[in-house]
């Protein structure tokens, strides 16, 4: 069987990216063998690609942060997940090829009936938010945020999770997507205040940490019962 993956030969710009075709990997004892359905696109691979991100692999690599899949292969030694399983991985690198081999313990399941596209925005986006909220910030019920860039992916993760963590949210934007934020943001307490951002500065930038599986379990649990609520 033949695997496809991108690969970044020289740090630059898209023209470094090359398409290669190769003998499919094979999962190792305590290994999972992973078809991707679904990997992230974000700043963190542009930056990585560039070779100016601080977590950047050195080259040749494969990019892409994070990715949703189904178990195609499990390595001797373990019987943790099942053939055709949902799971979930942020690896830092690798995501952008059809098979992808990692240890077992850098997967976590994700519920069945989601859509991978949708599921996958899940990882990198929403455990930085997390993280800044709950292991940086450290917030608690009722205490305020403002939230610089919030039309991105981490600022949309961060009113969600804001939400679900009781936080009053103020945004910052650079356009104007009043409802559409607003709807992300809205709490019986909470009046939404959309502003200009034309003078952020580089101390605003996000903090990036590394996955946590427990924040992912404790995210994915969080919007599957939200959604449940929603859907009945």
């Amino acid at each position: 069987m033949r695997n496809t993956r991108i690969l970044v030969a020289h740090y630059g710009g898209p023209d470094t990216l090359q398409l290669i075709e190769e003998e499919c990997p094979q999962p190792q004892p305590g290994h999972l063998r992973v078809k991707v359905l679904a990997a992230g696109v974000s700043l963190p691979d542009v930056l990585a690609r560039e070779g100016v991100h601080p977590e950047t692999p050195r080259v040749p690599y494969t990019p892409g942060w994070d990715l949703v899949g189904t178990v195609d292969q499990i390595g001797e030694g373990f019987s943790g997940f099942e053939l055709g399983q949902t799971v979930a991985a942020m690896p830092i690198s690798g995501c952008y090829a059809q098979y992808i081999c990692l240890p077992h313990r850098k997967f976590v399941p994700v519920s069945a009936g989601l859509d991978p596209a949708e599921a996958v925005a899940l990882v990198l986006n929403y455990i930085t938010a997390y993280q800044m909220l709950h292991r940086s910030a450290k917030v608690k019920p009722g205490q305020r945020a403002l939230i610089h860039g919030a039309s991105g992916g981490v600022g949309t993760a961060l009113l969600q999770l804001g939400q679900l963590a009781n936080v009053e949210s103020k945004e910052r934007v650079r356009r104007r997507p009043q409802m559409w934020l607003r709807s992300l943001a809205q709490l019986p307490s909470t009046t939404a205040m959309l502003t200009s951002c034309r003078n952020c500065t580089a101390s605003q930038m996000t903090v990036w940490m590394q996955l946590s599986t427990v924040s992912v379990g404790t995210i994915c649990g969080a919007l599957a019962k939200r959604s449940a609520k929603a859907a009945a």
